[in-house]
């Protein structure tokens, strides 16, 4: 069997074709609840986490919360196996390599992205942060550690740089199939302002493990949540934050647009 039969294999499959749209759903409403949270936080809420952390505790307070976490992780092992699978298996014309690394770097992260839900099934117990200032803790013990610290700092604002790009020059329409005019110009705006604030979310994220990287105090380094309540508390940072949580719900309602109108 060649790959592009075993593409048209993966991709053909109904359930599969299934799970990766649903995997868009789950990640567009991740995105809209961590808005919200932000927007909530930017006008002075202190009780919510404007993170995945926080998405997730939500989801699970919900009514039927257990049903809507088995959903969410089968979801999103589907879209992430289904993204890596995309990676390495499709080479049509419209498919860069650039792309392809992309693609697998997302689906390692929606694998990533779906044990936090699970922990939360099976009764674990998560707080923003605590696992980032243990790896900070372990890290900054050595300045090999630091170093380490500083390079995932790194790798993440050049996730970040690589959203905004790909929203500034709209380097995602080859993700959704043909539509109308009309239909096509309101998707992909939402989508470029989608990918800005996403990429914006991740820049923050990156310069505060760096900063305190350089510091040595791991103590501060808390995650999205921690970032997003640092640009708080910066020069109107209520209205930057509240921005950033409506270009993240705005992402959201793409990512669940592209559910229904990606190219699979």
């Amino acid at each position: 069997m060649n790959g592009s039969a075993t593409v048209q294999n993966v991709h053909g499959s109904r359930i599969f074709t299934l799970l990766a749209r649903s995997g868009w759903v789950v990640t567009g409403l991740l995105h809209v609840i961590i808005g919200a949270l932000a927007i909530a936080v930017a006008f002075g809420d202190r009780r919510v986490l404007p993170d995945e952390v926080g998405a997730f505790e939500t989801i699970a307070a919900a009514p039927l919360g257990d049903v809507l976490l088995v959903a969410v992780i089968v979801s999103l092992v589907g879209l992430g196996v289904w993204m890596i699978a995309d990676a390495f298996l499709n080479r049509g014309p419209m498919h860069r390599w650039t792309s392809g690394l992309a693609s697998a770097a997302q689906g390692l992260v929606y694998l990533a992205l779906a044990i936090p839900p699970g922990v939360l099934l099976f009764g674990g117990d998560l707080m923003s942060g605590r696992s980032a200032r243990a790896l900070s803790a372990a890290l900054l013990d050595s300045t090999t550690g630091a170093v380490v610290l500083i390079l995932i700092g790194a790798g993440i604002a050049i996730g970040g740089g690589y959203f905004v790009v790909k929203g500034v020059r709209r380097r995602f329409s080859w993700e959704l199939r043909p539509m109308s005019r009309r239909r096509g110009r309101a998707v992909r705006a939402l989508g470029a302002v989608g990918y800005v604030a996403r990429g914006i979310a991740f820049l923050l994220l990156a310069g505060l493990i760096i900063v305190e990287a350089i510091e040595v105090d791991p103590t501060d380094v808390t995650g999205l949540a921690g970032a997003l309540g640092a640009l708080r508390r910066g020069f109107l940072g209520p209205f930057w934050l509240a921005s950033i949580g409506a270009g993240l719900i705005i992402y959201g309602v793409y990512s669940i647009a592209r559910a229904r109108l990606a190219t699979i």
